[in-house]
C-alpha cells in the first residue's frame, strides 16, 4: 500500500492520493482540469505542477464562498 503524503506542496498525482485518503473524490484529470482553468492555482518546476494542499482543500470546500453554478 502506497504511503500517503503529509507534506504541504504536492504534485499531481500525490494530491489526488491525499485528496482520495481524505475522503475528497478528486482525481489527477479532476485537478489538471482546475488548474488549467485558473480556479486552483500552482508552480510549474520544469514538467511539475505543484499544488498547496491549503489551496485544494479551500476549492473543495468552497471557502471562498464560490460554489459552482448548477445548469439543467
Amino acid at each position: 500500500m502506497a504511503e500517503i503524503v503529509k507534506r504541504d506542496v504536492l504534485n499531481i498525482k500525490e494530491a489526488s492520493a491525499r485528496a482520495k485518503a481524505c475522503g475528497m473524490n478528486i482525481s489527477e484529470y479532476t485537478l489538471r482540469r482546475i488548474i488549467r482553468s485558473g480556479e486552483l492555482p500552482c508552480r510549474i518546476v520544469g514538467r511539475t505542477y505543484l499544488i498547496s494542499w491549503e489551496k485544494l482543500v479551500a476549492w473543495a470546500t468552497c471557502a471562498d464562498g464560490c460554489d459552482n453554478a448548477i445548469t439543467q
